[in-house]
């Protein structure tokens, strides 16, 4: 999995030692730049603060759910992302294209941003891909229960049947055939609840666009092996006090599609970059031509890293520019700083 979701097949911001990861400032943030909560005496961010730590200044509040001291969880990355998400988390989101930051920056906060540089050694570790984390956290749930399935259960089949798959399409006629087969089905763990709105089982089984056929067929797989668990074998839902994985399975879907990262806990100073919104625009025109002429595109983007890690003039050049001259040195893979 390590392999098929790595971070380098997202068409990420990059040099030879770093990772360049994008974030708009939300609401939240601003307003800490406003107070001055999180600049320095010349007006320079110094840090960004966690959904958690401001929890705990409104005396309103009830204590949180999660401490500072509390290691990252599947739960609470969960907890961090989905629709109706928890402010009371350690997770801090970031994005690894341009265009996602530049959607919630200019069309729900201020168009502001900050590049986040994180060392390719230690990637992992403070800042990781939250969808390949949430499948990877639910993968060791899958395989956890299926050690507990005795070894000549037909449900045992049924998993690897999903392995073996080479197509979405292999996935659903497997989820389908088991699901409605009345061998080792046990209606007391797998019986309907008053109130609940059911789904067909191949529901889950979906493409995303953030994904490519690969990837995708092994999310498809891992989901699949977990709807027939739950369905069929008798597996609760991984999150507590839920009633069963759907909500669990659509935060994946949220965090592929905007390409996140989750950075756990504040933000320093030392990791932090602060760029403005035009060169948030040129990262985004490359980002939108890559595979096109793909060595130019990498050369380019490590181009801007450089002027802007060297803080030339660069920024003021490019808003000079209008977004047809940027958009035509992109194409034609001119030099940026010409």
């Amino acid at each position: 999995m390590k392999d098929i979701f790595n971070i380098e097949n997202f068409n990420i911001i990059e040099d030879e030692e770093n990772y360049y990861f994008l974030r708009a400032l939300n609401m939240a943030d601003n307003q800490d730049l406003e107070q001055g909560k999180i600049t320095d005496s010349k007006g320079q961010i110094t840090k960004i603060r966690t959904d958690r730590e401001r929890y705990e200044e409104n005396p309103k509040n009830e204590n949180p759910k999660y401490s500072k001291e509390d290691e990252i969880s599947l739960e609470q990355v969960y907890d961090h992302i989905k629709v109706n998400y928890r402010k009371d988390t350690n997770c801090i989101s970031l994005s690894s294209n341009a265009n996602v930051s530049i959607s919630y920056g200019r069309g729900r906060y201020k168009d502001k941003y900050i590049m986040v540089e994180v060392a390719k050694k230690e990637f992992g570790k403070r800042v990781i891909n939250a969808g390949q984390y949430m499948l990877e956290e639910i993968s060791k749930k899958v395989a956890e229960y299926t050690s507990s399935i005795s070894g000549n259960s037909k449900i045992l089949k049924t998993l690897n049947e999903i392995d073996n798959s080479q197509t979405e399409e292999e996935i659903k006629n497997t989820i389908e055939m088991r699901y409605i087969s009345k061998e080792d089905f046990d209606t007391s763990k797998a019986k309907l609840k008053k109130g609940i709105v059911y789904r067909a089982p191949t529901a889950r089984i979906s493409s995303y666009k953030a994904l490519n056929n690969k990837q995708s067929l092994e999310k498809n797989k891992i989901i699949a092996k977990l709807t027939i668990l739950e369905r069929v074998g008798g597996m609760t839902p991984i999150i507590p006090h839920t009633a069963n994985n759907n909500l669990l399975v659509q935060t994946i879907g949220r965090a592929f599609s905007s390409l996140e990262l989750i950075h756990y806990g504040e933000i320093e100073k030392e990791e932090i970059i602060e760029i403005p919104k035009e060169i948030v625009d040129m990262f985004a025109l490359l980002q939108q031509q890559e595979g096109k002429i793909n060595q130019i595109m990498t050369d380019l983007k490590r181009e801007v890293i450089r002027l802007v890690k060297e803080e030339t003039d660069l920024v003021e050049k490019i808003r000079k520019l209008t977004t047809e001259e940027q958009f035509e040195i992109v194409e034609n893979g001119g030099e940026i700083n010409e």
